[in-house]
């Protein structure tokens, strides 16, 4: 894989506005730029930090946005702190094909201090480190040490031992850096050319034409796909349009639906409508409504790190 293509794809995911939680995110260590696109942690505040979130100024009438978890091509590595119990749950995410929301969590809990961190691996990332086809993940999470036991015990070791965000950053960096396993050469080139196709053209190049360019089958490069991706060329070329049309939302590019369809390569605006429907769980209309809630900075701002608190 190749950290060039970051800047081709941008997905945004709506963390939500909810006033008891926090959201984190911050680059990787620059060898793993290839694969990890970035570190993330949410939360829930302390008292004292919901208190000081409800002084900053926003209306506390305002409806909360929620929290929606948007498919866009990227697994994740989950580490969950449970403080009551005083125990950590590791978990492997591979790719949701279906959006859903994430349930405010109410004033009386969960209490503060528990947290999940996360890896978001870049589309392909994930398959360099544990080699196993993606396709075995696709809609599921799993335990981590049935897929990835290299080291996995001293990963929770050094874990157990952290008590902030970039603490826990610096013990993933260290531990992934070395982790890496050698892949097939020619399988990286054709990945990383493939995804370069899609990114470039916005998803709209079909499987055919991605195939021919490569001098592939269409069937062997879906199966390519299915182990480093997780999904099909065509779902993750759908999941790269769709990702495109809420950018254009998010910038505020919502005068004209029908253009909007006609520049992402639509049939119509029905198309566009159901299409984003299938990845968004609402019409683009909604979607309008809550793009300036919509939090995922590293993907969409030119910054290294960012914090957002929800207030």
């Amino acid at each position: 894989m190749d950290h060039s293509l970051h800047p081709l794809f941008k997905p945004i995911q709506m963390n939500g506005t909810y006033s008891n939680s926090y959201y984190v995110e911050k680059i990787p260590a620059t060898g793993l730029m290839a694969y990890v696109a970035c570190y993330w942690e949410s939360g829930s505040l302390s008292s004292t930090r919901r208190d000081v979130a409800k002084g900053a100024g926003r209306d506390q009438s305002v409806i909360s946005v929620p929290a929606r978890v948007l498919p866009d091509g990227c697994t994740d590595m989950l580490i969950t702190y449970d403080p009551v119990r005083s125990k950590y749950a590791y978990a492997y995410c591979g790719n949701y094909t279906q959006p859903f929301t994430i349930p405010e969590p109410s004033d009386d809990g969960p209490p503060a201090g528990d947290y999940t961190f996360g890896v978001r691996f870049f589309p392909g990332g994930a398959h360099v480190f544990h080699g196993m086809p993606l396709e075995w993940f696709t809609d599921k999470r799993v335990a981590l040490q049935e897929c990835w036991p290299e080291g996995l015990n001293e990963l929770q070791e050094r874990m157990a031992e952290t008590n902030s965000f970039a603490e826990r950053v610096e013990v993933m960096n260290a531990y992934l850096n070395p982790l890496s396993v050698q892949t097939n050469t020619a399988e990286n080139d054709l990945m990383k050319n493939v995804l370069h196709r899609i990114f470039i053209d916005g998803g709209r190049m079909s499987v055919q034409e991605l195939a021919m360019r490569e001098v592939i089958s269409e069937r062997q490069l879906h199966r390519r796909f299915s182990e480093w991706v997780g999904i099909s060329p065509k779902r993750l070329s759908e999941v790269v349009r769709f990702h495109r049309v809420l950018s254009d939302i998010h910038q505020g590019n919502t005068a004209d639906w029908a253009m909007l369809a006609q520049n992402h390569g639509f049939f119509d605006q029905a198309h566009l409508i159901r299409q984003f429907r299938k990845f968004y769980g609402e019409t683009p209309l909604t979607a309008a409504r809550e793009h300036g809630r919509m939090l995922s900075d590293l993907y969409n701002r030119s910054v290294e790190s960012s914090v957002i608190l929800r207030s």
